[in-house]
């Protein structure tokens, strides 16, 4: 992530260069026709679209020359951009490599749907701006290996923002809706289903030791279901084996089922597809962060 956001500081800044004989070979043309001096420096408009256009000559025209102050305030956006760009691809990479998707299956996260949402908003509205800035036609797009490597990142940044869409209105209210917390008949549980009673909206609070899963929320030790730094929904046989106390505080508790550490719950629709978009953008962030590198790189 930081290759990425340094090479997209590095796009922002004003383009100028060394005259290059090489150049001058390969075009035909005298140094003065990109650059302003016989010796190089700052680039001519002409310049700057040959540099843009990948160094392919004829360049493909189209690209826009900025004042001092139009630079200055694109920097600013630039800056915006960066920092949304940031916030965005930061928190993906944290929710989905470090607490696992799972983690939200129970429901969305607000806090993380709002960072989500505003810096997506942020991503597009600056990066439309720097378009813009860049940019006088929309041939430069297809015409040019700027252009083109540019497509094919704002592509992907429709697919993004378009799944996130589809995973908070749709998939987001239905995997509450999909929560089952009702205890099975044959009173079996599983990490999974023992999870959903955590003591909090109303639920229950159940916790599991070895085989079996005691009810305690009615224990005023389990206020809210928070004993200590431990939390209801959860196996507590490793953890009771280092409290001050021993499993004889349980005996008044009553049982409600059986627990099975080891067996797992099939996944439903709507938590497939949470999954397979949550997977599917965490692939896009690296290539978005190779097309990035390789706009500044390559093209």
């Amino acid at each position: 992530m930081r290759i990425g956001l340094i090479a997209l500081l590095f796009i922002l800044m004003p383009l100028s260069a060394t005259a290059t004989p090489e150049f001058s070979e390969k075009t035909g043309e005298g140094c003065k026709t990109c650059h302003i001096s016989q010796e190089g420096g700052s680039l001519t408009e002409k310049g700057v679209e040959f540099a843009a256009s990948g160094y392919k000559w004829p360049p493909a025209g189209g690209y826009r020359i900025l004042s001092p102050t139009k630079k200055t305030v694109r920097l600013f956006v630039g800056f915006l951009h960066i920092t949304g760009g940031f916030l965005w691809f930061g928190t993906i990479l944290y929710v989905h490599i470090l607490l696992r998707p799972a983690y939200a299956l129970k429901g969305l996260p607000k806090g993380e749907v709002i960072l989500g949402l505003s810096s997506m908003s942020i991503v597009g509205i600056t990066g439309v701006l720097l378009t813009i800035s860049r940019i006088r036609s929309f041939n430069v797009l297809w015409e040019s290996h700027w252009g083109f490597i540019l497509l094919i990142k704002i592509i992907i940044y429709i697919i993004m923002i378009s799944s996130a869409l589809f995973i908070v209105l749709f998939v987001g209210p239905n995997l509450m809706k999909s929560r089952d917390p009702s205890i099975s008949s044959t009173g079996a549980f599983n990490p999974e289903t023992l999870s959903h009673f955590d003591g909090k909206d109303g639920q229950p609070a159940f916790i599991a030791y070895k085989e079996k899963v005691y009810d305690v929320s009615n224990n005023k030790l389990w206020k809210s279901g928070i004993h200590m730094k431990h939390k209801a929904g959860m196996d507590m046989t490793s953890a009771l084996s280092m409290a001050p106390h021993g499993e004889e505080k349980l005996s008044s508790l009553p049982v409600i089922g059986s627990f099975n550490p080891h067996a797992k719950s099939s996944l439903n629709f709507y938590q497939k597809a949470f999954y397979f978009v949550a997977y599917m953008n965490l692939s896009l962030v690296f290539l978005t962060l190779f097309i990035i590198a390789l706009w500044r790189w390559w093209a």
